[in-house]
């Protein structure tokens, strides 16, 4: 069985919202075996949406729409769903009272717009929405689906996650393949790829190789037919982590910052921060994890020379001498954030983001990430490739690569 995605709005197609839906689901439905044949977005416009869920339903035995549930006049996914399935629209009043309510709560009376709201094809299951109002809902077409979801992320995953993977998993779409995968950072994927392939996997085992923001993700795949699957991956993760330990840091949706998370807070040691180029992204990387305040002191986002001064205590003499983006200062500053914040260690990131370098000449990517704890110190130099964004992402994702290597050897 096979899925077809249809992510429904102009804001996507005029890039004023990034759509990040599409990944989203199709990582999931892929995670859990079900392929994607199709992903496409649709302009608000009901003549362009039911083209689309005519075609995809002749190819498809389910369709996942999002987008387009609102209250305004281009919310038009209802409208779309019930002439190509030939069904009329019907006023639910059990979600009008809901959406009633939902404006009671918040002190306001419910605009005559959200009414619209309440319309929904006739034959469909109804979702709760509990951090919106627009209905999701699963329509029935003939021995196919229609799954309605709002656009929103933070609305759209808790759905898909508590509500649509089950259903389908109930409703027979079985998974064609199990999969695992096992998250390396600190080694290129063409390299990699050479270590697995000396390595050896377990025969009927497929692994896909996948690149981005300096880590490389393997997808171990196999058939689900097989009774053996769950055994075969395991093994193949056995392998991989028996020959290239030094390069895996976590499996499936564990990310780097919530490894680091955990051993930071395993080890019972805390964690300071100073942040130049990075202007508090590792901050926000790592206080998105739960219970980060168990290890994480604080970030001092001493952008200029001034902060890194009197925040940081890093000497001016250094700072003019060396440059801010230095080995030296890197150093200065992680060292300053650990005493600051009275912490077990401090990491640093101090480097030329662009478009254009600093008055020091430098070029644009230089990175310096630095290390101060009970087993010494470390600074990193790195050239990173990119926009001014990337170059600040990858900075982060650089530090947090030390961070684990370094906890990962501590004793």
């Amino acid at each position: 069985m096979q899925v077809d995605l249809l992510c429904i709005g102009n804001e996507l197609l005029s890039g004023l919202v990034e759509n990040t839906n599409a990944g989203y689901i199709s990582r999931r439905l892929w995670s859990k075996g079900i392929p994607v044949r199709e992903q496409r977005v649709v302009s608000d416009s009901v003549s362009a949406i039911v083209k689309a869920l005519k075609e995809s339903l002749s190819c498809s035995e389910a369709v996942i729409c999002t987008g387009g549930l609102g209250p305004t006049d281009d919310d038009l996914t209802r409208e779309a769903v019930s002439e190509a399935l030939q069904r009329p629209l019907l006023l639910d009043q059990g979600w009008l009272r809901r959406l009633e309510r939902f404006f009671e709560g918040r002190g306001n009376p419910m605009p005559a717009a959200n009414r619209k709201q309440a319309l929904v094809v006739e034959g469909s299951r109804l979702l709760p929405n509990p951090l919106g109002t627009a209905p999701a809902a699963i329509v029935p077409a003939g021995k196919r689906l229609v799954i309605l979801l709002p656009g929103p992320p933070r609305e759209m995953r808790p759905l898909f996650e508590k509500e649509i993977l089950p259903f389908l998993a109930a409703r027979g779409f079985r998974a064609s393949w199990r999969t695992k995968v096992v998250r390396t950072v600190g080694c290129g994927e063409s390299l990699l790829e050479e270590k697995i392939k000396k390595v050896g996997l377990p025969e009927g085992v497929l692994f896909s190789p996948l690149a981005g923001g300096g880590e490389v993700l393997l997808q171990l795949r196999t058939a689900a037919a097989d009774p053996a699957a769950a055994a075969l991956l395991d093994e193949a993760a056995r392998r991989l982590r028996e020959h290239l330990g030094e390069y895996i840091y976590g499996e499936n949706e564990e990310t780097l910052a919530k490894t680091v998370a955990g051993l930071f807070t395993k080890r019972g040691l805390t964690l300071a921060l100073a942040e130049s180029c990075s202007g508090g992204l590792l901050a926000d990387a790592l206080t998105d994890i739960p219970g980060s305040s168990l290890f994480f002191k604080g970030s001092l986002v001493t952008y200029g020379n001034e902060a890194k001064e009197k925040l940081l205590g890093v000497p001016a003499e250094l700072l003019k001498s060396e440059g801010a983006v230095s080995k030296a200062v890197a150093l200065a500053m992680a060292r300053g954030a650990r005493r600051a914040l009275s912490a077990s260690v401090g990491a640093a990131i101090t480097g030329i983001a662009g478009p254009e370098s600093d008055s020091s000449g430098s070029p644009v990517g230089l990175v310096y990430t630095a290390l101060c704890g009970p087993a010494g110190e470390s600074c990193r130099r790195t050239l990173l490739p990119g926009s001014r964004r990337a170059v600040k992402e990858r900075s982060v994702q650089t530090t947090l690569a030390a961070l684990w290597r370094m906890m990962r050897s501590a004793v």
